[in-house]
């Protein structure tokens, strides 16, 4: 059996919470870290309500760890796109006096509101999973936002899916 030298998992999970709230925790697991950090988002606004982390590993954990405490920058945050979301992550967390993980994880979380379809508890997928041009098409009538975030949701590019495409789903 061949180890890896190096090996990283992330995890992601979402939760509704309450009435517009939602709570994503963020994991990462690797040959020397184990971060957790938990956000509570407002939805559909997509504004941080609550952010927290932990360093449960880390080369210096109660060194590392001390930089849990700019997460509490996060909040108020709109993690829409072009608001210049990134930019702001990196103030509140990263650079000299914080960490590139907790960006991470703060990005990470950001990117899977992108493709978190509020509405996908009623979407009925077992409808449209024989027809991708369908599913697409109502993806992006239910989640206009997903548009141009990927090549598969590319403005222009419905002529990709033909009829021998599958929904891989």
């Amino acid at each position: 059996v061949n180890l890896a030298f190096f090996e990283r998992n992330k995890n992601v999970k979402v939760d509704p919470i309450g009435n517009g709230l939602l709570k994503i925790e963020v994991s990462m697991m690797d040959n020397v870290h184990y971060i957790s950090t938990i956000f509570h988002i407002s939805f559909p606004e997509r504004v941080i309500k609550h952010a927290e982390g932990e360093f449960k590993k880390a080369p210096y954990v109660k060194i590392c760890g001390q930089t849990v405490q700019r997460m509490k920058n996060l909040i108020g945050l709109n993690t829409n796109r072009g608001t210049g979301f990134t930019e702001a992550v990196i103030e509140a967390v990263g650079g000299k006096n914080g960490c590139p993980h907790l960006v991470d994880h703060t990005l990470e979380m950001a990117k899977t509101l992108i493709q978190f379809i509020d509405k996908s508890y009623n979407f009925p997928i077992g409808k449209y999973i024989d027809d991708a041009p369908l599913m697409r098409k109502k993806v992006l009538e239910v989640y206009p936002q997903i548009k141009d975030t990927c090549w598969a949701y590319k403005d222009g590019n419905d002529h990709l899916f033909t009829s021998n495409i599958r929904c891989g789903l």
